[in-house]
C-alpha cells in the first residue's frame, strides 16, 4: 500500500512524565508530546502500535481485512494521522497476524480483535476516550469494540465498513456462495473469520448508542435492488447513534489515500458532536 505511518524515535509515554514508563518493550518517555511505538503483550501474544500527537480524545485507526502478508494493516491510514496529530492523539496498530504484530493460530473473530485492542490500549498506556476510525472490516470490529466497552468510546467514523445486514442481502439478492463463507479465513493471512465476525456484530444492531457516528459509503454502481438494500442497511446502522450521519461519496472502497482531508474532517466533526 502507498504511504506509511511515519515512525517516531520514542516508544512510549507514561501518564506522568516523571514516573517513567511501566509498559512492556523497553519504553521511554517523551515529555513534549504523546508518542508510542512498539509491541505490547495483550495476553499470550504481542501487537504493534504507533501513536503520536497531543490533545484529547485519542483517534484509533482500525484497518480493513488483510488477505496477503504484504498488505498494509496500520499503514493503510495513509496521511490521515498527519492531518489530526497537531490537535489529537492518533494511534494505528496491526491486528494479530498482520504487519509487525505476532502470528497466532486461527480462526480469529471480531470479538477476539476487540479484546486484543482493549488490552493493547491499556498495556501501551494510551489514554481515552477513543474515537474509532474503522476502514472496511475494521468498522465491524470498531462497532463490536464500542458495544463491548461503551465507557471508552466517544464516537466512530466508519469508511464503507462491512455491515451485518449484508449477510441477508447476499442470501436474497446474490447467487449461492456470495459473501463471506465458512473456512474463508484459512486462505487469508489475517486468519480472521469474517462470517462469524459479522454475526457477532449483528447481535448489537438493535442497541442504541449515545455516541456520534458517521458512516461514509461509496456510490459504486449496483443493480437497483442491491443498491437499495445497501442504503437501507447503512441508514439503519447510523440511526442507532446520537447523532448518526450517512454520507455517500464517489470514491473507491479503500478511500484513505484518496480523501484523507475529508476523512480527517469527519473525524473532527464527530469529536465536536461528542463534546456538545
Amino acid at each position: 500500500m502507498r504511504g506509511r505511518f511515519l515512525h517516531q524515535l520514542v516508544i512510549c509515554v507514561a501518564a506522568v512524565a516523571a514516573a517513567g514508563c511501566g509498559s512492556d518493550g523497553g519504553d521511554r518517555v517523551d515529555a513534549s508530546s504523546f508518542t508510542v511505538e512498539g509491541k505490547f503483550d495483550v495476553g499470550g501474544h504481542e501487537l504493534f502500535i504507533e501513536c503520536r500527537g497531543s490533545g484529547s480524545p485519542t483517534v484509533v485507526y482500525l484497518h480493513g481485512s488483510v488477505q496477503t502478508e504484504d498488505e498494509g494493516g496500520r499503514r493503510n491510514a495513509e496521511d490521515i494521522p498527519s492531518l489530526l496529530e497537531d490537535r489529537y492523539r492518533f494511534c494505528a496498530y496491526d491486528r494479530a497476524n498482520v504487519g509487525l504484530s505476532d502470528s497466532v493460530g486461527g480462526p480469529l473473530t471480531g470479538e477476539d480483535s476487540a479484546r486484543d485492542l482493549h488490552a493493547l490500549l491499556r498495556a501501551a498506556d494510551v489514554p481515552g476516550p477513543y474515537v474509532l476510525l474503522g476502514g472496511s472490516l475494521g468498522g465491524a470490529i470498531a462497532d463490536i469494540y464500542a458495544a463491548s466497552y461503551p465507557e471508552d468510546v466517544a464516537g466512530m467514523v466508519l469508511l464503507d465498513s462491512s455491515l451485518p445486514a449484508y449477510l441477508d442481502m447476499y442470501k436474497r439478492l446474490f447467487p449461492p456462495g456470495a459473501g463471506p463463507q465458512p473456512g474463508d479465513w484459512k486462505r487469508e493471512a489475517e486468519k480472521l473469520d469474517k462470517l462469524t465476525t459479522f454475526r457477532q456484530a449483528g447481535t448489537f444492531q438493535q442497541r442504541r448508542a449515545r455516541i456520534p457516528a458517521t458512516y461514509i459509503g461509496i456510490s459504486a454502481p449496483a443493480p437497483p435492488k442491491v443498491l437499495a438494500a445497501i442504503r437501507d442497511a447503512q441508514r439503519a446502522f447510523v440511526n442507532r447513534f446520537s447523532p448518526g450521519r450517512l454520507i455517500v461519496l464517489d470514491v473507491p472502497h479503500y478511500m484513505e489515500p484518496v480523501i484523507p482531508d475529508r476523512i480527517a474532517g469527519e473525524v473532527e466533526r464527530v469529536i465536536a458532536a461528542g463534546r456538545r
